[in-house]
């Protein structure tokens, strides 16, 4: 099943960012970038933009770059149309421009169209709302990386903390175990000594 198969990737790729040789706020930092990008009316540039500030910052790559598939054909409109809703409420708009953007959209993820066609006329669209999609857009995924990151750090920390405390607990239980070993071999020593001596007697 596609969303089974999704969700194992996805699983694993989590597994892989907790056991990364990486400082947590490395890693969330690389997750609240690509958030935020993912946010943004970038589509079709969004990995590079990503992978290219997760740089600049020195934030962890591979925490970010995945981010960007949070907007894909199947959320563009539900996203976007929360995002524009934003900025018409903050710089100004109508609800027509809205339904008239949510139609566009929604035209375009009715062709079934290839990705880089999609990409084109989305392009198109979102030139139409230029101001108030972008405003929204960048707010909406300020506070979205502010969350990716909190959510992030708090996860990687905790994980690392008990999964150190698994460890240490584990070498103590190996340790204990190889002090019986030891010991049990110096009573069986020393009782062989005993039992010699006895049987040299006088």
């Amino acid at each position: 099943m596609p969303f089974r198969a999704g969700w194992n990737k996805t699983k694993a790729w989590f597994i892989h960012l907790l056991h990364l040789d990486e400082s947590p706020h490395s890693i969330a930092l690389g997750a609240a970038i690509g958030v935020f990008i993912a946010m943004t009316p970038t589509i079709g540039f969004q990995m590079l933009l990503i992978y290219f500030i997760a740089s600049i910052f020195r934030a962890n790559r591979i925490a970010g770059v995945p981010m960007a598939w949070i907007t894909n054909p199947a959320t563009i409109l539900p996203i976007y149309s929360f995002n524009l809703l934003v900025g018409i409420k903050v710089v100004g708009g109508s609800e027509a421009m809205r339904e008239e953007f949510e139609q566009a959209l929604q035209g375009i993820m009715n062709k079934d169209l290839p990705w880089w066609d999609l990409v084109k006329q989305w392009w198109d669209v979102a030139m139409h709302v230029t101001l108030p999609l972008w405003t929204g857009s960048i707010m909406v995924g300020l506070v979205s990386g502010a969350v990716a990151y909190a959510v992030m750090y708090y996860l990687i920390t905790v994980y690392r903390r008990h999964h150190r405390r698994h460890l240490e607990l584990a070498a103590a239980a190996q340790r204990a175990a190889d002090d019986a070993v030891a010991a049990r071999r110096e009573d069986i020593g020393a009782t062989g000594d005993a039992d010699g001596a006895g049987n040299r007697g006088p």
